[in-house]
């Protein structure tokens, strides 16, 4: 004999467990990502804070140099260049007139000098490019003297342009002046 199955459902039977599965764990994991996402933006607005007060103080300190910047630049206006080129020039002058070695100066005149002819007194004027040129009154015994003088002074390197300014015949000789560029072992150049 054959059971009897007796079905008194209105309806037929349906399963729903997988489908409340899915919608459960879909739920757990909207939930996960809902959470993540609060976090997400709770990082967010504490980083933007952070970075917002570094900026803040990065422009404080940008201010701050600018207004240094405009001080400075305000106090540089009132700098007299034009007086402080001059006065500069003076002094880097001065310091290589008195930065000249007449001992130099003198040895190298007297190996050049002919055995005739002395010197009255030399008078030094200093160029910018660190030549100096010199006046020489001499004093000769012969009349070749001029220019036997010129003649080696001429042939030292370290004088050049030697040139005659006048030549007067005096009961002590013969009188002349000489120019001459003098070109020292270390140059000191005037700005």
């Amino acid at each position: 004999m054959k059971p009897i199955h007796l079905n008194l459902a209105a309806k037929p039977y349906r399963d729903y467990r997988p489908y409340v599965i899915v919608v459960v764990v879909a739920s757990i994991i909207t939930a996960f990502l809902a959470l993540q996402n609060v976090d997400t933006w709770l990082i967010y607005q504490h980083n933007t804070k952070t970075v917002r007060a570094e900026i803040a103080a990065i422009n404080a300190r940008i201010a701050d140099e600018q207004r240094r910047n405009d001080s400075v630049n305000q106090r540089l206006r009132g700098v007299d260049t034009k007086l402080l080129a001059a006065q500069s020039a003076y002094v880097n002058a001065r310091l290589a007139e008195r930065a000249f070695s007449w001992s130099e100066l003198l040895d190298r005149m007297e190996h050049v000098l002919p055995d005739d002819v002395h010197i009255d007194s030399v008078a030094p004027g200093f160029n910018k490019d660190g030549l100096i040129h010199l006046s020489l009154p001499c004093v000769g015994k012969t009349t070749n003297s001029m220019v036997t003088t010129i003649d080696r002074l001429n042939h030292d390197p370290h004088f050049a342009n030697a040139f005659p300014f006048n030549e007067d015949k005096t009961p002590d000789g013969y009188r002349f002046t000489i120019g001459v560029d003098y070109k020292p072992s270390i140059a000191r150049v005037v700005e």
